[in-house]
């Protein structure tokens, strides 16, 4: 985990996360080959609940799932908070681990996803992908995810990854996405009845 990336979680959490408030968190792609430099450090208020999920044992890493694209060891809506930094990049099929962020986000739920948009190939065991602000922003699109802030860090400290990020939350009953969600899916339909009225 490079520096850059820590200080984007610090943000995160600073201006989005209440310290006072119970939150059980989930840092996805959470493996640390030296145990001394990942998120946990970062997300550790007495009152919240860090767990790191991964796909093998090790460091910082509490769950490990099977399937990167299919999460039966973690119940539906069941985290307050997902987090995954220097992950997706290493996903050959992205958008299903953002079927499965979603899957495990409680409504109203926050998501802080922290991508590189430059830098060396470093396979992981694949390194398949670089993101920039219009990337990360249509990740959280793909699930409906109500954007709050995204940009690419371009600063001297963030040389040579240059992440990408976006903050997003969870459509939940009466937000703003929830309506907006609805209203796409109303369109939608309308656009299906009109089709068979004409056709």
């Amino acid at each position: 985990m490079h520096k850059s990336s820590m200080m984007k979680m610090e943000y995160f959490k600073d201006s989005y996360l209440n310290k006072n408030e119970e939150l059980k968190i989930l840092d996805v792609g959470s493996f640390d080959k030296t145990g001394t430099y990942n998120y946990k450090m970062v997300l550790n208020e007495k009152k919240w609940s860090y767990t790191g999920l991964d796909l093998r044992e090790g460091n910082n890493v509490d769950i490990i799932i099977e399937n990167a694209y299919d999460w039966k060891e973690i119940d539906e809506d069941s985290y307050d908070v997902v987090v995954t930094g220097q992950a997706l990049e290493h996903m050959e099929f992205f958008w299903l681990t953002m079927e499965q962020i979603n899957k495990v986000l409680k409504p109203g739920g926050l998501c802080c996803i922290i991508v590189p948009s430059k830098g060396p190939v470093h396979r992981n065991p694949y390194d398949c992908y670089r993101f920039n602000e219009d990337g990360v922003r249509s990740l959280a699109k793909y699930v409906k995810f109500e954007i709050l802030e995204s940009g690419t860090t371009t600063d001297e400290i963030s040389d040579p990854w240059y992440d990408s990020f976006v903050i997003a939350r969870k459509p939940g009953p009466g937000s703003k996405g929830d309506l907006e969600n609805r209203m796409d899916d109303i369109e939608q339909k309308m656009d299906l009845i009109l089709e068979k009225l004409q056709g």
